[in-house]
């Protein structure tokens, strides 16, 4: 099994070349004039690689809208729907998916949460759109916050919050037979606890045959993030912890996770959790074969700042990150990385403001990336416009310190972990991430028991020198 983990205190190390990859940023853009909205911002790529950007406006005046990039300027609005009374909010605001130049959008009549969910599809990359279909038209109970999907055969589904009391984490498929919606099962079956967090979107994806769906969970108030997939014969039967934050509150956050899949399988999701004692965003890896976690950390683990909104995507050789950080007012953070598991842990050193000359907020950014090419959206409340910036991958090389010879590195056992090339006696002690000593001794085979699960620091105090790591069980 891969595993995260951060090595320190390790001295007189040789040299190797470092390749940084930076973002050579051009000039931002409006995305459309302030009549046409700011508010539930989602970007995807079409087949292209080109922006296809969904926004909207509340009130008598409002509307959901489909903004496309043509490669040099963005074409004109097109109303995504004639309906009126849509619930046009940013955290439980209609959603976007894209497959190919297949397009669909779900949305809500405001008030109609049982039978007021809608799914628009557009087969041309999102210039035309069909007539809306109602997702449940006959419901009595909630289907609430529609989220779509494709499968493997460009045929949509969905995620719903189903219900009330408790409010179930809802599956719904395509029949084409009848071309409509099949009444949705319940997706969080498996997770722990009853309830899925009652305003946080989910972020369904289908992959190798599979359908999957990352979601806040709800049990008894501590709301992490679970992954849940279907088997073989299409029951939600499997679910996985990728959020070790445990974090406790006794209201829904109204926070999503963001996924990818990587260029090795892995798949990297980006979330919000509050469990350190403020608003931080954090990266989790999940290893989709073995079915386990592989690592979590924060996205920069030195920053004091609130946090929230975090955007990830991935394409190829690199991934891209972007998040907002309250800083005396929001700017957008973005950093680079590598295509692969280790990605995250190189975000941190590439970490720069996008809108460092910006004055007033950046929010919610939406990042995705196409080969060397970078599209970022973000609010500008104060215009009440949204800003595009493109950029284009660059490389530079420099030299840094070499860890290979020396590092340790930690491999979950059923009984703790076992720590790699320090085989001889050494000291350890393991602290909560308050620092607070919750285990100690020595160990002669280079195994360290321990079997509570959460985040934890080692301390390791061998014959070669001073370890700490930062271990996820």
């Amino acid at each position: 099994m891969r595993f995260s983990f951060i090595a320190m205190f390790i001295l007189a190390l040789p040299t190797m070349a470092l390749t940084q990859i930076n973002i050579n940023w051009e000039t931002s853009v409006d995305v459309a004039p302030e009549s046409f909205g700011y508010t539930n911002l989602r970007m995807e790529l079409d087949s292209d690689g080109l922006p296809v950007i969904l926004h909207g406006k509340s009130g008598n005046d409002g509307g959901l809208y489909c903004t496309r990039w043509n490669g040099a300027s963005f074409n004109e609005p097109v109303a995504v729907t004639t309906e009126v009374g849509l619930f046009i909010n940013d955290a439980e605001g209609p959603r976007m998916a894209i497959s190919g130049d297949r397009v669909a959008v779900s949305y809500q009549l405001s008030g109609q949460w049982a039978n007021g969910g809608r799914i628009a599809l557009s087969e041309d990359g999102g210039v035309t759109w069909e007539t809306p279909i109602a997702i449940a038209p006959n419901a009595t109970e909630d289907h609430f916050m529609p989220v779509p999907s494709f499968d493997s055969d460009q045929e949509p589904w969905l995620t719903v919050k189903w219900g009330s009391n408790p409010v179930l984490e809802g599956a719904m498929f395509w029949d084409e037979a009848n071309s409509s919606f099949l009444p949705p099962v319940d997706a969080g079956e498996t997770m722990a606890g009853d309830a899925a967090c009652e305003c946080c979107a989910s972020m369904p994806f289908s992959h190798d045959g599979r359908h999957y769906d990352v979601v806040r969970n709800n049990n008894d108030n501590i709301r992490d993030f679970w992954m849940v997939r279907t088997d073989a014969a299409g029951n939600w039967s499997e679910s996985l912890d990728i959020d070790p934050t445990n974090w406790s509150i006794n209201s829904c956050p109204a926070s999503e996770a963001e996924t990818c899949i990587l260029s090795d399988g892995t798949l990297l999701a980006v979330f919000m959790s509050a469990a350190e004692g403020g608003s931080r965003v954090y990266w989790s890896t999940a290893d989709l074969e073995g079915w386990s976690l592989m690592g979590s950390d924060r996205i920069d683990p030195s920053s004091n700042h609130v946090e929230n909104h975090p955007s990830v995507h991935a394409h190829q050789d690199h991934s891209v990150v972007a998040w907002e950080s309250n800083q005396g007012g929001y700017k957008v953070m973005v950093a680079t990385g590598s295509g692969t598991f280790g990605a995250p842990e190189e975000w941190s050193t590439s970490a720069t403001s996008v809108t460092e000359n910006l004055s007033g907020h950046s929010r919610r950014p939406v990042i995705r990336i196409d080969e060397n090419k970078v599209h970022l959206v973000y609010q500008r409340p104060s215009e009440g416009t949204i800003h595009y910036v493109q950029g284009t991958l660059e490389s530079s090389t420099g030299v840094a310190p070499s860890q290979s010879a020396n590092m340790v590195t930690a491999t979950l056992t059923h009984e703790g972990w076992y720590i790699a090339k320090l085989q001889d006696n050494f000291n350890y002690a393991i602290h909560d991430l308050g620092g607070r000593l919750v285990s100690s001794g020595r160990s002669k085979n280079g195994h360290v028991p321990f079997s509570q699960s959460g985040v934890y620091i080692l301390v390791i105090d061998a014959a070669s020198g001073a370890h700490q790591i930062k271990l996820f069980r």
